[in-house]
């Protein structure tokens, strides 16, 4: 596929988060691995600068990952390493590549950007999502206040950092709170979702014949896998016949284990961890999908149980409203059992609503979160951006202008050693 905006670019990626993957249960890996074989895809030239990468697609000519810190654990301190290593290889890929655009993606991390101080490749940051709430985990699991000094100087790094972006992403418009006084960034916001390649999540055929519930994400308590056990008790005294099934990653297993055993109810599976090919059968196979987090900024769970055309029980936290509406979901509050239990009865109860629900999530997915849609967002903010940084640049002639290459560098890349470094640093 070409690009829509008729000019490929190159661009140099900073992908902050600890994991750069297609397959494994990471949301900010798999959202960024889709915008950038689409960017791909379309004839840009991309290099990937990412701390961890396990891909097993094979990779076009175009598309260079750089793995810079192979077993990191995302300290402060890799964090440093990243941002330093990431520097040198923009420098040394400088002398042989003419940039057009630095972009730092999800998450983005306050101050990394200023790494590249100096540089005059215009900079785009984000997909900027919702933070989750500050209460959204418990003290006793080692939450941290950020003393009012500290704060302040993350805030004026945020603010510097946005400040000499040239543009500046959101999933949504919940995002524009992580955006340090918006009205002085007018014009240089653009809203790019994110999407979902819907070939891999096909819209089911019919609703369930028995009535289940299916819980499928990090189990953490932020996740609010407790208050669904508390609501479980009142959904399945109404519907006797109902199940519910918990699976994914997490840290709080044991803890979700014991809570099970306790309540003695034959009617809760336990999965753990899934094959992520396995996620669309797991997500058609039951009646409604439920999440209720207690402030999630931007759940790529939510776009899968779309896709499949599955009816949705979530939290009115974060970026959730601006993803589902009545017609798809049913919204509650977070840390509320009764009100989730209500909203789940509601479902379970009517195959005519889930069937009336999950068809109008197929639907919205397809018009407004299909991957390419997201992809033709991102594509028209970059145009922006270069439209708006060519008007006082054209005189510079200097280092770096857009559209100007010289030697490209060697394919190459570090997927699960499939590979060499094109630099090893």
């Amino acid at each position: 596929m070409r690009s829509r905006t008729g000019r490929r670019l190159t661009i140099f990626i900073a992908h902050p988060s600890e994991l750069l993957t297609d397959h494994r249960p990471h949301g900010d890996g798999l959202v960024s691995f889709a915008f950038l074989s689409r960017l791909a895809e379309r004839g840009h030239e991309l290099h990937v600068a990412a701390q961890v990468v396990d891909v097993l697609a094979a990779l076009p000519a175009n598309f260079h990952v750089y793995e810079l810190l192979p077993g990191s654990r995302l300290s402060i301190w890799d964090r440093l390493r990243f941002m330093v290593r990431m520097r040198v290889l923009f420098a040394r890929l400088r002398a042989r590549v003419s940039f057009d655009v630095i972009h730092q993606m999800n998450p983005v991390f306050t101050g990394m950007s200023l790494v590249f101080i100096g540089v005059r490749t215009p900079i785009v940051l984000g997909t900027f999502v919702p933070t989750w709430q500050s209460e959204a985990d418990r003290l006793d699991l080692g939450r941290r206040k950020r003393s009012g000094v500290k704060a302040m100087i993350l805030s004026g790094l945020a603010r510097l950092q946005q400040a000499r972006a040239a543009g500046l992403l959101i999933a949504s418009p919940a995002a524009r709170s992580r955006i340090a006084q918006p009205s002085r960034h007018e014009g240089r916001i653009f809203e790019v979702p994110h999407g979902i390649d819907l070939t891999g999540f096909p819209e089911r055929r019919a609703v369930p014949a028995r009535p289940s519930v299916l819980f499928l994400t990090s189990v953490i308590y932020r996740k609010g896998i407790f208050t669904l056990l508390d609501a479980f008790g009142e959904v399945a005294r109404a519907v006797p016949d109902v199940t519910l099934v918990i699976a994914g990653p997490g840290e709080q297993w044991e803890e979700v284990r014991a809570r099970v055993a306790e309540m003695n109810d034959g009617r809760i599976r336990l999965l753990g961890p899934v094959d992520r090919r396995d996620v669309p059968a797991l997500m058609q196979a039951h009646s409604v999908y439920c999440l209720p987090s207690y402030g999630e900024p931007l759940a790529t769970s939510l776009l899968e149980a779309m896709a499949c055309g599955v009816p949705i029980v979530a939290t009115s936290t974060g970026g959730t409203p601006f993803l589902l509406d009545e017609a798809g979901a049913r919204l509650v509050p977070p840390r509320d059992p009764r009100r989730l239990a209500a909203a789940l009865i509601e479902v379970l109860t009517s195959p005519a609503l889930q069937r009336s629900m999950g068809r109008h999530n197929r639907r919205r997915v397809e018009d407004e979160f299909e991957i390419e849609r997201a992809v033709d967002r991102l594509e028209e903010a970059y145009t922006a951006v270069l439209r708006a940084d060519a008007r006082p640049s054209a005189s510079r002639g200097g280092v770096n202008g857009p559209g100007r290459r010289t030697e490209p560098v060697q394919h190459g890349l570090s997927v699960s050693g499939r590979a060499d470094h094109d630099m090893r640093l």
